[in-house]
C-alpha cells in the first residue's frame, strides 16, 4: 500500500469515515450522499487525486473560500488538490454535512454544512473554517458532485504545545 493511501485508510479509521467499497443501502440517496462526501474527505487526508475525481461530474464548479476563485471542471478541481498535495504546509480539509436534501424530482439534492481546513505555519497550525453549499446529481456511478461553494467565516493561528 502507498504510504499517502495507508496514512488515508489510518486517517479515515480515526476520523470514522467511510472508504471506497463501503456504500450506502440502495435506494437511500442521502445516506449515498453522505458516503460520498466521507470518501471525498478520506480521499483529501489520504492526498488521492483519482480518488477525488471519481466523486465530481466532468462539468463540475467550485467556489473557493478565500478568495472567491472559481474552479471550472473536475480536472481543474484535482490539479488544485495536485498543488495542494505538493505544498508541504498543507495538511487537510474536511466538510461536516449538516442537511442533505433531496429535489422532488430526485434530480439533485442539496447539502449544506460546515469546513475546516488545515495548513502548518511556523509555531504551529492555520486552520480556516466556514459553510459550504453542495449539489450532488444521481449518475450511473453513483451520486456525484455537480458544484460546490465555500465561504470562509473563521481563521485561528493555533499555537504548537511547548516542547
Amino acid at each position: 500500500m502507498k504510504p499517502a493511501l495507508a496514512l488515508g485508510v489510518l486517517a479515515a479509521t480515526m476520523l470514522g469515515v467511510a472508504m471506497p467499497g463501503l456504500a450506502a443501502p440502495a435506494g437511500d440517496d442521502a445516506a449515498a450522499i453522505r458516503s460520498a462526501r466521507l470518501r471525498y474527505n478520506a480521499a483529501i487526508i489520504g492526498h488521492d487525486a483519482p480518488a477525488i475525481r471519481a466523486v465530481l461530474v466532468d462539468d463540475y464548479t467550485g467556489i473557493a473560500g478565500s478568495d472567491g476563485k472559481v474552479i471550472r471542471g473536475a480536472a481543474a478541481m484535482v490539479g488544485y488538490f495536485a498543488a495542494s498535495f505538493r505544498n508541504p504546509a498543507f495538511i487537510s480539509f474536511v466538510r461536516s454535512p449538516q442537511t442533505i436534501t433531496i429535489a422532488d424530482d430526485g434530480e439533485r439534492a442539496m447539502e449544506s454544512g460546515n469546513w475546516v481546513g488545515r495548513s502548518k505555519r511556523d509555531g504551529g497550525e492555520l486552520r480556516l473554517g466556514g459553510e459550504y453549499l453542495a449539489v450532488w446529481v444521481p449518475t450511473h456511478d453513483g451520486w456525484k458532485l455537480r458544484s460546490e461553494s465555500f465561504v470562509t467565516l473563521t481563521r485561528t493561528d493555533v499555537e504548537a504545545p511547548p516542547q
